[in-house]
């Protein structure tokens, strides 16, 4: 016997709301699918219509591949729609909510939501983001480049690498300020490549003037660093980026600047000091002061004025389409001085009375659902939701967690269920259009890149790659890891390393492949980019993810057993009969049999497919 409750599904996706994104007063049209034959007699769609429950009967409207499909009409008369359903048998009611069916009545935290004000680019659909820090993806210029011993900082003088496929220094050695002559012109140059490979959208760690590699140290705000190629440069880039149908999003810190700012002589006021007056630095960074932002003068020239920070660069010549905000968890934030809230309500409608459909990322580790309810950002680096948790399925130690001795003394293998609760945590409190926009990434600047570890076999790698196509949202490619970039990962500098144009030749690289093939079913196929998600299996180390919109499905398997299992897949649950054939969309073959819904296949240690389904 079939257990029916769990082919209950819906979302906001278009295959579940006719207008996923409608507006103030308009009619929509919501729905639910089950198994045909379910035990039930009534099905409810629950809402709340100016303060009161209102139950709105559905009406069944077709029957497709075994299941039923529900609907019912509703009028969006309020900004915000949340809803969930009710599905009456004999021996109960049950509750449908986005954490699934339950038996008692649910809270509203985990209710579908439709926002009539929130604003989605129309480029995120199909969107693949490809993170770039300049200093070492490509020298354009070397007539820019930083000089031997131009400059000193904290007593240390910065440091020309003279060969560009040298590994990056020690930090202890280089302290931050060893340059391989990466610049915006590199960036520009490399646009054909970026095109081949299938990504559309470029997001720039910070470009602005400092002193450091890195240059979250930021001295000067309004104008690009000119070893980077200057004001100029970014604006011929954003130019060719656009022509080429790409965008482009822009790094920033608005926490703290660089210790060597001319804020930090002439407006002392606008940062926070310690006990004895002097500057007080982000974490205890002294070369990162934080900033106070209950100075109104300090507001109008980052966000509020018409010339400030974060408006200029949105406005032509530079039109760049979003801002990713650095360290955005702590904001505002100071002991007795909290005004983030106030802050960042302010920073996003400055951005979108600027731009009214640009980008906003914050930088946040953990949960932060507070941020992604439509109203304030688009995204955080999604490490919580994403980054993290498959990091941790392929054998690595969680990115938060491994900061404390104590918790890691715990020798835990992540279980596949263990993924599907911790996505669950954050994309189950979402809206569908906020939770489509989640920026998913697994290596970044700050962490050390997956492929480096010495436990990350390719056929481990291989199960990471193709999640990036199993989890809603964007996926975000590191610069270099389609190229199986070197590294380390000892420290920051082991993800820092030049990006290795020699291998960018290789088209056969296996590596290339695997990145480019994922990125073209990402950008081609609808239901990877804005189709619904169902979770078929999570059995020991094995994870089975339905990705399906209208007549096309698809099944991916993730395997981190090591060694070969049989599984059966409930392939039936989202009205598929089987596989529509014995080779994967990458071309590899698998062993299965279809049997009235159930998937029988034999999954090899450490294997990963993405299937066709019938």
């Amino acid at each position: 016997m079939r257990d029916w409750t769990k082919s209950i599904y819906s979302d906001g996706t278009e295959g579940y709301v006719s207008n996923p994104s409608p507006v103030l007063g308009e009619e929509i049209t919501i729905r639910l699918s089950l198994m045909s034959g379910a035990p039930v007699s009534d099905v409810l769609l629950w809402r709340i219509v100016n303060g009161a429950e209102t139950y709105i009967p559905m009406e069944r409207e077709k029957s497709c591949g075994g299941l039923d499909y529900y609907c019912a009409k509703t009028t969006l008369n309020e900004p915000i729609l949340k809803y969930h359903f009710v599905l009456v048998t004999e021996d109960a009611a049950f509750f449908y909510t986005q954490e699934g069916a339950q038996t008692t009545v649910p809270d509203y935290r985990h209710d579908f939501v439709i926002r009539t004000d929130y604003v989605k680019p129309d480029w995120v659909d199909g969107a693949v983001f490809y993170q770039i820090f300049p200093e070492r993806f490509c020298n354009g210029d070397p007539s820019n480049d930083v000089k031997d011993g131009e400059y000193e900082y904290f007593g240390r003088k910065c440091i020309k690498m003279p060969d560009w496929n040298m590994a990056p220094l020690p930090v202890e050695e280089s302290w931050g300020m060893d340059f391989f002559g990466g610049d915006l012109k590199g960036v520009k140059d490399k646009i054909p490549y970026l095109k081949e490979l299938g990504v559309n959208v470029i997001y720039l760690n910070p470009i602005f003037t400092a002193y450091s590699t890195h240059k979250y140290d930021c001295i000067d705000y309004f104008h690009v660093d000119p070893h980077f190629g200057g004001d100029e440069a970014l604006a011929e880039l954003s130019d060719e980026l656009h022509k080429n149908d790409m965008k482009l999003i822009l790094d920033i810190s608005v926490n703290h600047t660089g210790s060597e700012h001319e804020w930090t002589r002439t407006k002392r006021e606008f940062y926070f000091k310690d006990e004895d007056g002097n500057l007080k630095g982000w974490a205890g960074v002294k070369s990162l002061p934080f900033m106070d932002y209950r100075n109104e003068e300090l507001r109008d020239l980052i966000y509020r004025r018409e010339d400030s920070v974060l408006r200029k660069w949105l406005r032509p010549p530079y039109n760049i389409d979003g801002w990713r905000f650095d360290v955005a968890d702590v904001l505002g934030k100071n002991n007795d001085v909290q005004v983030a809230d106030e802050v960042w309500k302010e920073i996003c409608e400055a951005i979108r009375q600027e731009k009214r459909d640009a980008f906003i990322i914050g930088e946040h580790w953990g949960d932060c659902f507070e941020y992604l309810q439509g109203d304030l950002w688009n995204t955080p680096m999604n490490y919580y939701g994403y980054g993290r948790v498959i990091r941790q399925f392929a054998g690595l130690p969680d990115l938060f967690l491994q900061r404390n001795e104590t918790i890691m003394k715990a020798k835990y293998v992540m279980t596949a269920g263990d993924v599907v609760k911790r996505s669950d945590d954050h994309y189950n409190c979402l809206p569908q259009a906020v939770a489509d926009c989640q920026m998913n990434l697994f290596d970044s600047h700050d962490v050390s890149r997956v492929h480096n570890y010495g436990e990350i076999t390719d056929e481990k790698y291989r199960g990471v790659v193709l999640s990036y196509l199993l989890f809603t949202g964007i996926p975000c490619v590191y610069y270099g890891d389609e190229l199986g970039i070197d590294g380390h990962t000892i420290s920051d500098a082991g993800c820092r390393y030049p990006m290795p144009w020699d291998k960018a030749t290789d088209k056969d690289n296996e590596r290339y492949g695997l990145y480019k093939r994922m990125i073209e079913l990402r950008r081609t196929v609808p239901a990877f980019a804005k189709g619904g998600r169902k979770v078929l299996l999570a059995d020991g180390r094995i994870l089975a993810i339905a990705r399906f919109l209208g007549g096309e499905r698809y099944l991916g398997i993730i395997s981190m057993e090591d060694e070969e299992r049989e599984v059966t897949v409930p392939v039936w649950e989202i009205g598929a009969s089987g596989a529509a054939s014995d080779v994967d969309e990458f071309g590899r073959s698998f062993d299965a049999k279809s049997d009235n819904g159930d998937l029988k296949i034999k999954v090899p240690a450490f294997g990963a497919y993405i299937i066709k389904l019938d």
